[in-house]
Order: structure tokens, then sequence, then C-alpha cells
């Protein structure tokens, strides 16, 4: 918690006050230059705090520490809750999404861990299709499970690099990612907090043709189903 505390408070103060002098707040900046040096220091010091909230949750899944608190959820408030946050990013790069959930479908989960892991896999799919391109999210039964997938006409993953995408800090290298920034961490975290619901995270790619990302995850609690 020292540590936390520690490293977000003086990155927030930093986001804040860029804030504070992109909108101009107490009176014009003078140079243009300004206010753009503001907007990176404002984008720079948000990468940093998200890079640092990663390395802090994937820590405390390692050490054990990560308590979830599970419970029946309906799968399409919880994709309409993430859609809503990651549209705006789609739009911004003429990327469309489309849902298909089965009526009715839910999922035992922790509501927070499974928001976080769908924004992750929804806003990785959103980045890395190009212009033009759409990204779908279905929820359907699957067996014991509810099954969300998440597939976008992308760039697509080399078989070769499909493995390392669960372990903390690794990317696929190419010209078109190099440009997307990213720590790496986000799709070991999602793996990772995925596993801790007793579930399966399975990724499947062409290159060129798109990616599909499925999350599996318990529809009944263990209780339920004794």
């Amino acid at each position: 918690a020292n540590m936390s505390h520690e490293l977000r408070t003086p990155l927030n103060a930093i986001i804040g006050f860029s804030e504070v002098m992109q909108g101009e707040m107490f009176g014009p900046m003078g140079s243009d230059k300004y206010t753009e040096y503001s907007r990176d220091i404002h984008r720079s010091g948000q990468f940093l705090l998200d890079v640092i909230n990663d390395i802090l949750d994937m820590s405390k899944i390692e050490a054990g520490r990560m308590q979830l608190e599970t419970e029946p959820a309906p799968v399409s408030a919880i994709i309409d809750e993430v859609m809503r946050l990651v549209s705006p990013r789609a739009g911004d790069g003429k990327v469309t999404i489309e849902r298909d959930i089965v009526r009715g479908l839910e999922v035992v989960a922790d509501r927070r861990a499974l928001k976080q892991v769908l924004i992750n896999l929804l806003s990785n799919a959103v980045k890395f299709t190009p212009e033009g391109g759409k990204v779908r999210i279905a929820g359907f039964k699957e067996g014991e499970f509810t099954a969300i997938r998440i597939t976008d006409t992308g760039i697509g993953i080399p078989a070769r690099d499909i493995e390392k995408l669960g372990r903390p800090f690794e990317q696929v290298e190419n010209q078109f990612t190099k440009s997307k920034g990213g720590s790496g961490l986000g799709l070991a975290i999602s793996k990772s907090l995925i596993e801790l619901h007793g579930g399966d995270l399975d990724i499947r790619s062409t290159v060129g043709a798109g990616t599909e990302v499925t999350v599996k995850l318990p529809r009944r609690s263990a209780a339920d189903a004794a």
C-alpha cells in the first residue's frame, strides 16, 4: 500500500497539473508549443501510471495477494460498460465494434477484474486493427462455461509469437506494433486474472487476417455446482 501511494501520488499531481495547463485555466500560456508540451507531459504521465498500475497488479497476483470477490453477473451489462469506455478509441481509429451477446447470459466473476480483462482485450483489438477494420465481441454458452470472444480484422500474430503473449513484458515486434506502444503487461495480467477465476484464455490468430481471443469462465459457482 505504501509503495502504491509513493508511486501514484506524484504521478497523479503531474497528470492533474498538465490537464490544468492544457485547459489554460489560469490564462493563456503564450506559445502553442507550451500547450503541445503539456499534452505530451499528460500523455506520458498517464502511460507511466498505467504501467505502474499493471506492475502493482502483476506483483499482487504473483505474490498470491489478489483477492477476488466473485458473484453471478450479467455479461451484457459488463460488456456495455466496457464498450462505453473503448468506443471513443475505436471512433478515433475508424474501427467498428459489433456485439452479439446471448440474452440472459451470466458469469460467476469478480466484476472489477473481468472489466479490467475485457477493457484490455478490446482495447488491444482496436489498437491493432487498421482504419476501416472491425472488432466483434460475442458472448455465448460453452458447456459449463460462459465464453466471451473478441475477434478482429487486424494485423494478426505469427504462430511463434502467440505463446510469448501471456508472459510479462512480452510483445509482438513489427513496424505496426512499434508505433502503438504498450508495456506488454496487460495480456499477462488478463491471463492470470482469468486463471484465478478457474477459467481459460485462448488466442488464435492468422497473420494479415486477424486475431480471436476467447475467455472462458464458470457459469456457476463451485458451491452451486456441488
